[in-house]
């Protein structure tokens, strides 16, 4: 062969012969219309046939029928311009029906008398088409599921969207018939002879001051949940006053609960006033709902160290361990009892504390009682302008 060396003691030609007769991958030689001049005894073996039993019939014939189409339009065109092809995978027919897959690598050479002919090298790629279809099945499984996924967040978004709606129309519809009944109330409260009347309307206002802070509640959570942030403007108060004064409205409204007030430290801060007091009636109405009602809730508001706080602690049943860190989530309650609230009042709290530059934080012990709150900067840093309910970055 020219420009290679005989190696010593070297195979025969019939040794030749044999090598290229059960050589490790099918070998063919065709004309430029395909009809099979050559075929060593592995390709006829692979598709069923006795040696040299494809020799004469065309090599496209042996193709399935998509692989015939894939010939006609990129084979030949291929063979044609560029005169050979590398690692096309295309499916024979094997004698009894079935499919092969093969894979061909092929090139076109030309005699001395200027015939042109096609050389093939072919391999069986039965395990490699396996993966293929499982990668392929794979990968449509994957985007299925990602299509299942993309649908229920989409439908989660929508319904979250119009429940948000939904709480912010219907809260703030419900401020008209609430003033109306409180209006009833009053008149009731007219004649101050008959002390049923009296408590008749004490528990109406009672009751009207409940709706209107889960009203409240309501539409600051449609406000955070829709991206903006809660409006804040931060006045320098006495810290320890207003907590006095919302306690003693507190009284009026839970009249049958013992809220005992302690104060720490000095007594200015820079705070939202209506803020601190929202505070105040969610942790007090929290401790109310379910605490121990036979027993004082404390209301401590402390000033020390830069830090303002206020604490609100309850006896009865402890929070579990497994709710205390999701406890100013939105929806949650720390207890799963009969006539609890919708669970924003504490969450509403965690919002407040954080535009204050603070945080939210409970404590909850069988023996202890339930301590909770917040703590904030008693002073505004100077850079800060007051929050008007700007969109969440």
């Amino acid at each position: 062969m020219p420009g290679s060396r005989p190696l010593p003691d070297g195979p025969t030609p019939p040794q030749l012969a044999t090598l290229y007769a059960d050589a490790a991958c099918g070998l063919l030689l065709t004309a430029t219309d395909g009809t099979i001049l050559q075929a060593n005894r592995t390709f006829c073996q692979w598709l069923g046939y006795p040696a040299d039993g494809v020799v004469g019939m065309r090599f496209q014939d042996l193709l399935s029928v998509g692989a015939r189409m894939f010939h006609q339009t990129h084979w030949q065109p291929l063979m044609q311009l560029q005169g050979s092809v590398s690692e096309v995978k295309m499916d024979f027919r094997h004698r009894d029906g079935r499919k092969i897959p093969i894979v061909i690598n092929a090139r076109t050479h030309e005699t001395g008398t200027g015939h042109r002919y096609h050389a093939l090298a072919t391999f069986v790629a039965t395990d490699r088409d396996r993966y293929e279809q499982e990668l392929l099945r794979a990968r449509a499984d994957a985007v299925e599921l990602l299509q299942q996924r993309t649908a229920l967040q989409d439908e989660v978004r929508d319904r979250a969207l119009f429940a948000e709606q939904m709480i912010g129309i219907v809260s703030h519809d419900l401020r008209n018939p609430l003033t109306a009944i409180r209006m009833g109330a009053e008149m009731l409260r007219l004649d101050e002879s008959d002390p049923k009347r009296l408590r008749l309307a004490d528990r109406i206002n009672q009751s009207v001051d409940r709706a209107l802070n889960l009203i409240s509640d309501l539409l600051d959570f449609t406000l955070t949940r829709t991206g903006v942030s809660l409006p804040i403007s931060r006045k320098r108060i006495r810290f320890h006053d207003v907590v006095a004064a919302g306690i003693e409205e507190l009284r009026l409204s839970f009249p049958a609960l013992a809220i005992l007030h302690k104060r720490m430290g000095a007594d200015m801060v820079d705070a939202d006033r209506q803020r601190l007091l929202q505070v105040l009636g969610n942790l007090v109405a929290n401790a109310e709902r379910y605490g121990d009602r036979t027993r004082p809730v404390t209301v401590t508001s402390v000033i020390t160290r830069g830090k303002a706080s206020l604490q609100v602690h309850n006896f009865g049943t402890a929070i579990g361990p497994d709710v205390l860190p999701t406890l100013f989530g939105a929806m949650t309650r720390g207890s799963n009892e009969a006539g609890g609230g919708v669970g924003l009042g504490l969450y509403i709290v965690s919002e407040i504390a954080k535009e204050h530059g603070g945080r939210a934080m409970a404590t909850s012990d069988a023996q202890a009682g339930t301590s909770i709150g917040i703590e904030f900067p008693a002073k505004a840093p100077a850079c800060t302008a007051p929050s008007r309910g700007k969109a969440a970055e």
